[in-house]
């Protein structure tokens, strides 16, 4: 990916970049150099969710009975489809 500075310096993020990493007005980035290279690092908390392959991905911590939770899903869904198989 090719980027431009324009006359004040300043660059532009696609906005494909700027959706990945949930990047909005005001938001921070941390500016790395390493050997010839420059490199922006966005200042977030780890976001529970991220997409993979084109799938969300939860990778935060779970909390109360995940066993219940599933459970009762499976019911609800059971209870929408008249007890076939979803």
């Amino acid at each position: 990916m090719e980027l431009v500075l324009d006359r004040f310096g300043r660059v532009l993020l696609p906005k494909s970049l700027r959706r990945d990493y949930n990047l909005r007005p005001g938001s921070r980035l941390y500016v790395d150099e390493e050997s010839r290279a420059i490199i922006l690092r966005p200042e977030t908390e780890e976001e529970p969710l991220h997409r993979e392959n084109g799938v969300l991905v939860f990778a935060g911590d779970a909390c109360g009975d995940l066993d219940k939770a599933l459970e009762r899903s499976r019911r609800e869904r059971m209870d929408k489809t008249g007890g076939r198989q979803a």
